[in-house]
């Protein structure tokens, strides 16, 4: 079928190429228009636990979920001196009449706001919107500001999460810039000719405009996140070239052995061409389970990635042998080195088969004793969220967490928001002795528990205080004189609910901080009474809960639909596994090395970031996805190779040399392009970009050297003929699928 399309596409070249070149005018504008709609954040989701809470804290206690941060400076004046009271109280009065604010907290109200040597405070600005109104409500709010005489740093959460969607944009911007070059030296390595090394770089630039057109058409309508982006650009770019590689390759093979360019085109598609083909159904199976998650994050990189990899096999079977029809013999033309794949069989892949077929067992254990050496940091992986430690030091809303963190103490430390609500009880007011009764015994089980430092609410103002004195104070909210009670009333109690706070020194991201809001939700709060418990430690929780609950059935879809896809391809029952092993240990390589990296620090320097300290939750499931459907085209191309061979001798030792003797040079050219893409990645401003690039970088580059080279050919050679054993009933029963690249 496909060498009958493929005769097609060459007839038909030049209308093929028209047909491409209006797709492209079409997309431009809108590729350039792919961040519009794009959002930012999607790490979490308003079904989990603690998004519900803080709908609670919005609705029944007043609470703006969504906030800005201003920390305003002097060196003039101290914070409580009228000079610089004046000045902070003009600013503020602009902003402080607009619908969007719900509340201004400074100094004046909260002393904590001010910094040790005081002449810093921090003024917390609450709002009546959500995060994507509130982040186009800063530009608003920066015109209104203007102190004179005060330094002014913008942050918080809009403000983070705008610089989060800049910075994404201006690395997708910066690794285009480096990874079309670099690819395309790797190309001429892989080549030795102008003609040949551009092609594929130019089909694979083709491919990300038109996924990046089709993502801001779908961003109009469906949630999309930033990061969407520099996933799009990463396998566009990785994924176009190597299929444009195998392609290309596999026409100047045709050529060499002395096909007229028709038939060469027609072998290439009926061979490279398939394999092409179904690698990309395999990879999309991974990168389409990232759509299973309920996060905007995962769901939109997993739309952004079935997209992308649709569009580049696409090209690789319809633009590309139209290209190479019109280019015919020219494909060979500007040599300006020996072709890297030219050199004869007997090279280093040659000897190196021979070397691991004599001594199979001696490769084998070693090898893997490596690899589980790599994945040893894993076991003390922690799990967490992002905060702005993703993002540059020298960006404004990064400097003023860095503020908050240092001078105030602010983010280093536990604290738990919990909300008491009298949702069904018969008594609603808060401070009836009853429901005073309740709450101080619920105040006082906060206190008592492990890692709790400190509680704030209207029932743990004083352990000399007991619920009677507590009932007698407030039987008289009006008439209270303490500052500090007037502020709880005011700021925590409303009708059917009461704001407690929980404080501890345990470090946010830590399985400490998640044990104890476990055990606050484990609270029985009474007959018709709730608890709801927010803050960024029920955050971590809940997302990594949330992701992890679902993570296993969704891996195990992926590694039964691709069993049986390799079971089909193959007819074989061990190899699949053999295959589904050796990927997943690949893959743990890669954690181990982004643990050892990312969380633990090293080479921190190198790598221009701070260490976050954790592995943001979404990470791992990302990188499964990716890493999952790439390495397994690879090992699609060593099998089939193995395969042809195996039919064709029924040598099992003999195949498996054969095999790796004629796909490992293919392999290695596509591997290294890979990398350098993902490498290029390295130089991002946002962490979990840098992260995500080292990650498949370490990942292709193990699969490549030590699995594919090494480790699979060992195994195969240990397993003889049990690697192509088929009950006679399943061969029967499943479809034939022959692939020959």
């Amino acid at each position: 079928m496909l060498y009958s399309f493929g005769l097609k596409i060459y007839r038909k070249r030049w209308a093929v190429l028209a047909a491409w070149a209006m797709l492209l005018l079409v997309a431009l504008p809108l590729a350039t228009k792919a961040t519009d709609a794009l959002k930012p954040g999607g790490f979490s989701n308003n079904s989990l636990p603690a998004a519900q809470a803080r709908a609670v804290f919005r609705d029944q206690l007043d609470l703006s979920p969504i906030s800005f941060e201003l920390i305003f400076r002097s060196e003039r004046y101290g914070a409580y001196e009228a000079e610089f009271t004046r000045d902070l109280q003009d600013a503020l009065a602009p902003i402080g009449a607009r619908p969007e604010v719900a509340r201004i907290t400074t100094h004046l109200d909260d002393p904590a706001r001010v910094s040790p040597d005081g002449r810093t405070v921090h003024v917390t600005v609450g709002l009546n919107l959500d995060l994507e109104d509130a982040a186009d409500f800063l530009d608003t709010a920066r015109s209104l500001i203007s102190p004179e005489g005060l330094e002014l740093t913008f942050t918080g959460g809009p403000s983070l999460y705008a610089d989060i969607s800049l910075s994404s944009e201006r690395d997708v911007r910066r690794a285009e810039l480096l990874a079309f070059p670099l690819s395309t030296i790797a190309l001429l390595l892989v080549f030795g000719t102008l003609v040949a090394a551009f092609l594929p770089a130019t089909v694979g630039g083709v491919g990300v405009v038109l996924a990046l057109a089709a993502v801001a058409l779908i961003s109009r309508g469906v949630d999309m996140s930033v990061f969407v982006l520099n996933i799009v650009t990463l396998l566009g770019i990785g994924l176009g070239i190597d299929y444009s590689l195998y392609f290309t390759s596999r026409f100047r093979e045709q050529l060499a052995a002395g096909d007229t360019v028709e038939q060469a085109v027609a072998r290439s598609q009926a061979t490279a061409g398939q394999a092409i083909l179904f690698s990309g159904v395999t990879s999309l199976i991974g990168l389409a389970s990232l759509t299973a998650f309920e996060f905007m994050m995962l769901r939109s990189v997993g739309i952004g990635a079935v997209i992308v990899i649709t569009v580049a096999v696409l090209a690789a079977l319809t633009l590309m042998p139209a290209v190479l029809g019109i280019l015919g013999h020219r494909i060979n033309a500007l040599q300006v080195m020996p072709s890297f794949l030219g050199r004869s069989d007997r090279d280093l892949w040659g000897s190196l088969s021979r070397w691991v077929m004599a001594r199979p067992l001696q490769v084998a254990v070693p090898t893997v004793l490596f690899l589980l050496l790599l994945a040893a940091p894993l076991r003390g992986i922690r799990l967490g969220t992002v905060d702005a430690t993703i993002l540059p030091p020298e960006l404004e809303s990064r400097r003023g967490f860095d503020i908050l963190r240092d001078e105030f103490g602010l983010l280093t430390k536990t604290q738990i928001p919990v909300a008491y609500t009298f949702g069904d009880a018969d008594d609603r007011d808060p401070l009836s002795a009853g429901n005073l009764d309740r709450l101080y015994a619920f105040g006082r089980a906060l206190e008592g528990l492990d890692g709790v430092t400190r509680v704030r609410s209207i029932v743990n103002v004083s352990p000399e205080l007991d619920a009677g004195m507590y009932a007698t104070l407030y039987r008289v909210p009006e008439a209270v004189t303490d500052t500090a009670m007037q502020t709880l009333l005011r700021d925590t109690v409303r009708e059917g609910a009461v704001l407690f706070v929980v404080e501890s020194d345990v470090e946010p991201f830590g399985p400490e901080a998640s044990g104890l809001v476990s055990g606050i939700r484990a609270f029985d709060p009474g007959p018709g009474r709730e608890l709801f418990v927010d803050g960024g430690s029920a955050e971590i929780k809940d997302v990594v809960d949330s992701l992890y609950s679902r993570f296993p059935f969704v891996a195990a879809v992926v590694i039964i639909a691709t069993y049986m896809s390799l079971l089909i391809l193959f007819r074989s029952v061990i190899l699949p596994i053999k295959a589904i092993i050796l990927n997943v240990m690949s893959i743990l390589a890669s954690y181990g090395a982004l643990v050892f990296v990312f969380q633990e620090g090293h080479f921190s320097g190198l790598l221009n970031f701070e260490p976050l300290g954790v592995i943001e939750a979404t990470t791992p499931i990302l990188l499964f996805s990716i890493i999952f459907g790439l390495s397994m085209d690879y090992e699609i191309f060593l099998l089939a190779r193995i395969s042809e061979a195996y039919k064709r001798t029924g040598d099992n030792t003999a195949s498996v040399a054969e095999g790796l003797r004629r796909s490992g040079r293919i392999i290695t050219g596509a591997a290294a392009i890979l990398i350098v893409v993902a490498s290029s990645f390295l130089v991002a401003d946002v962490v979990l970009v840098k992260a995500i690039g080292l990650g498949l970088a370490i990942a292709i580059f193990v699969d490549v050297t030590i699995v594919r080279a090494l480790l699979a050919p060992a195994i195969m050679r240990l397993l003889g003929p049990l690697n192509w054993w088929m009950p006679r009933w399943l061969d029967r029963i499943l479809p034939r699928i022959d692939v020959a690249p």
